[in-house]
């Protein structure tokens, strides 16, 4: 029952941080892909889930796994390059098993970059949140520490 309740803890502790960062990290990703169509930068899913790793572990003790949440969730703009992947081939022409081909390779490498996009980015992420980590202090948070000698 303790397990189950610290691990519940845990996952609440991590979305604290994760969801505004990752936000954050979306909307600054976004930008960067609109600046410059061809390409998408996570640098700001690094520099974020870097902030998100300090405060995560100042505050409760470990930065472990809110840098993917924050990756995760700021790699939605991934989501927006397979839109407009998907419209530009939405307009092939010719025989029908050439479009059916088509169309079928298609969905096929949208799923494979956008599975490819969202792990690259939990994974810059979590680099991120590991780095941040470790630049904190090992000691918890004072006020932490003061309840758990009360």
């Amino acid at each position: 029952m303790e397990r189950q309740k610290r691990d519940i803890l845990s996952v609440t502790e991590n979305w604290k941080y994760s969801l505004p960062g990752g936000v954050l990290a979306a909307i600054f990703v976004a930008l960067s892909y609109g600046d410059s169509k061809p390409s998408l930068s996570l640098g700001a899913v690094f520099f974020i889930g870097i902030v998100v790793g300090f405060l995560s572990k100042r505050q409760y003790g470990s930065g472990k796994g809110t840098g993917a949440l924050t990756g995760l969730i700021g790699s939605v703009p991934v989501v927006w390059i397979l839109g407009q992947m998907l419209t530009a081939t939405s307009g092939l022409s010719g025989p029908a098993w050439f479009t059916a081909a088509g169309t079928i390779m298609t969905v096929f490498i949208a799923f494979c970059i956008g599975v490819f996009g969202f792990a690259l980015s939990a994974l810059i992420g979590e680099a991120g949140a590991r780095i941040g980590d470790a630049i904190t202090e090992s000691n918890p948070h004072p006020q932490r520490r003061q309840n758990n000698r009360s």
